[in-house]
């Protein structure tokens, strides 16, 4: 049990360290393609509106300054993507660490950006710049972390930052403008809340998409469990039913309703034919049949060649299982006389043979390949009654407790007969 709920953390570890990977990419490029944007629009604002205001010179370098950063940043968006492509284990192996570092030095971007401006504006222009919404940006990227701590810490940083660095100046305001709102520490400190808060809004969401990849990631490893115990036999509804009301495959004793069915005179069928055409005929004529237990909430256990064994009622215990495995039957009867008749299949009979009653279920094999596991006297009986169509000439044959549990069926009785392998004669039915 430990070594399966280890595997199980591992394979969800594994899957989620490739979708961090993959959100690192996706960020760089995210980065890499605002600032592009970014550094298209300085160039337009570099020619028309340079030489605005009462003072070009400054309003040029400003320009040209911001320029230079915003390249570098986009340079750097476009080296870190080559080297996580060419370091994929390494960048995994750190990926944890690396988030916080990234978080740490991409909110500091737009600090060097503000403290850049104030060499070439007044430090109130500076610290009211649009320079300071490049920290939202930085802040609503980080969500791409899928972890509460990396944002929180992100719009901390941002927040600290631009605390210290709009207080730094903050005497020299009152020479530019006697606006309170400019003027008084208040202001600024609102806008840091507001970054902080950011930092806690977009951690969040972050937490938020996190619990929604790794429950889907948990669903995805019940569904390859499931499939490892069953096999490709289970129907969609069946998986579903498992995943969402978190039902677990226990060996214990339960009541099912077991059904054979076997193709007559297979064998003889076979002789002079090639393996490709034995196997198209299988799936001719087994995979509609296989569909119909499917449709009526059953599972196909094994599939014997000319044949399989269907179980209702396992694994997902359900009270009208009886109801349903003589459904499956004569819907797979009904669907059968219409392809003899349409010539869509080679001339097929079968034989189906229905009980109902107590056994045992669960898992048999190692822990790598296990099979779901129907057994008891209730599957003897359901094999032997399926033989019994040989003797009385017809498609279905079930047992009287099947007879007790279903409803608008039409049936007639065969009278006592002896099982071999059960001391007692059974009263067994055809249905029509």
């Amino acid at each position: 049990m430990k070594d399966s709920i280890g595997s199980k953390k591992s394979f969800i570890q594994d899957l989620f360290s490739e979708e961090l990977y993959y959100n690192i990419k996706v960020r760089e490029y995210i980065i890499g393609g605002v600032f592009a944007i970014l550094v298209l629009f300085m160039v337009i604002n570099l020619f028309i509106f340079a030489d605005v205001g009462p003072n070009p010179e400054a309003a040029r370098n400003t320009f040209i300054g911001l320029l230079v950063l915003l390249v570098i940043i986009v340079l750097r968006s476009f080296s870190v993507r080559k080297i996580i492509e060419r370091k994929k284990k390494l960048v995994k192996k750190n990926i944890r660490r690396l988030r916080y570092i990234n978080a740490i030095l991409e909110s500091t971007i737009p600090s060097v950006a503000i403290i850049l401006l104030t060499f070439f504006l007044k430090p109130i222009v500076a610290v009211n710049s649009p320079a300071v919404f490049l920290y939202f940006i930085f802040i609503f990227i980080s969500i791409l972390d899928l972890e509460f701590k990396v944002c929180a810490l992100a719009g901390f940083i941002a927040a600290i930052q631009y605390l210290f660095i709009s207080l730094l100046f903050l005497d020299s305001y009152k020479e530019a403008t006697e606006l309170p709102i400019f003027v008084l520490p208040l202001s600024y400190i609102a806008k840091t809340v507001i970054l902080l808060v950011s930092g806690f809004a977009a951690g969040g969401v972050a937490h938020h998409l996190k619990n929604k990849i790794v429950r889907s990631l948990e669903t995805l490893q019940e569904r390859n469990e499931l499939e490892k115990i069953f096999g490709q036999q289970v129907s969609k509804e069946v998986v579903d039913e498992f995943i969402n009301n978190k039902l677990e495959i226990t060996s214990k004793k339960r009541n099912v309703s077991v059904m054979f069915l076997d193709i007559r005179n297979f064998s003889k069928f076979c002789e002079g034919k090639s393996p490709e055409e034995i196997n198209k005929y299988q799936n001719e004529v087994l995979g509609f049949m296989i569909e119909e237990v499917n449709r009526n909430s059953g599972i196909v256990n094994q599939i014997l060649g000319d044949g399989f064994m269907a179980t209702f009622g396992a694994p997902v215990e359900y009270d009208n299982h009886t109801q349903n495995a003589v459904s499956a039957a004569l819907q797979i009867v009904n669907e059968l006389n219409k392809k003899n008749e349409n010539g869509e299949i080679l001339k097929t009979n079968i034989g189906i043979g229905i009980h109902t009653g107590e056994a045992f279920t669960g898992n048999v094999g190692t822990q790598d390949r296990q099979q779901y596991s129907i057994t008891g006297n209730t599957v003897i009986m359901a094999a032997r009654l399926e033989q019994l169509n040989k003797e009385f000439n017809s498609s279905v044959i079930v047992s009287k407790d099947v007879i007790e549990k279903i409803k608008g069926v039409k049936y007639s009785s065969l009278g006592n007969v002896n099982i071999k392998g059960f001391a007692n004669p059974i009263e067994v039915y055809r249905l029509s």
